[in-house]
């Protein structure tokens, strides 16, 4: 089996729907009907991850589509942060003569 699949990545300030919003790429994937939407759910993720956006896909043809939510790369957490506090201009002694 061969299946044709459009992928869409969210705007919002290009597109409010998702009609509204261009292909963003295009693929061609051959297998039975599972691997080929497992390859396509593994593609659309990583889309999602690259540009930490909505994806939608859908067959070529076909109206009904397949949503997957923006990833997020984990980002290490900051535990050890050092504070320089200086006083405001109002604070800071007057040094000038």
């Amino acid at each position: 089996m061969e299946k044709t699949v459009e992928f869409k990545v969210r705007v919002p300030q290009k597109a409010d729907r998702w009609e509204d919003t261009p292909i963003y790429r295009t693929k061609t994937l051959t297998g039975t009907a599972e691997e080929i939407e497992q390859d396509v759910q593994e593609i659309a993720e990583g889309i999602a991850f690259s540009q930490s956006s909505d994806v939608r896909w859908n067959y070529e043809g076909d109206t009904q589509g397949h949503y997957v939510d923006a990833i997020y790369p984990d980002l290490p957490v900051i535990t050890d942060v050092h504070l320089l506090l200086y006083p405001g201009p109002d604070q800071a002694e007057s040094t000038a003569v």
